[in-house]
């Protein structure tokens, strides 16, 4: 079952590979429900392996739910590096000028 695949998944180190077919297909079924995140092949492709980078908000809060006894430790990944892309003008560099109608960016 998908949630028996979800539940190895939650005590496994993360990002993990899968490579066998029946998992990746209930992978498959967990990633349509948003309860991962995951990198799948393509359905017709000759080398079946999909890598499972997260277990999602919807997934953790699914096994809270279905395993409420067993104590689960989600860790959660930082990003390196900052948020926004350093080609994007920073929010304080847009003004508006309250004298017409118009608003100006500077950039």
């Amino acid at each position: 079952m998908p949630m028996e695949l979800l539940f190895a998944l939650a005590q496994s180190q993360l990002p993990t590979t899968v490579d066998s077919p029946a998992d990746i297909d209930r992978l498959r079924v967990l990633a349509a429900a948003d309860l991962v995140k995951a990198s799948l092949p393509d359905v017709d492709s000759p080398i079946q392996r999909a890598e499972v980078t997260a277990i999602s908000f919807q997934g953790q809060a699914a096994l809270a739910k279905a395993y409420p006894g067993h104590p689960f430790t989600f860790r959660t990944h930082v990003l390196p590096g900052p948020v926004f892309p350093e080609w994007l003008a920073p929010l304080d560099a847009s003004r508006v000028d309250r004298k017409s109608t118009k608003t100006t960016l500077d950039s």
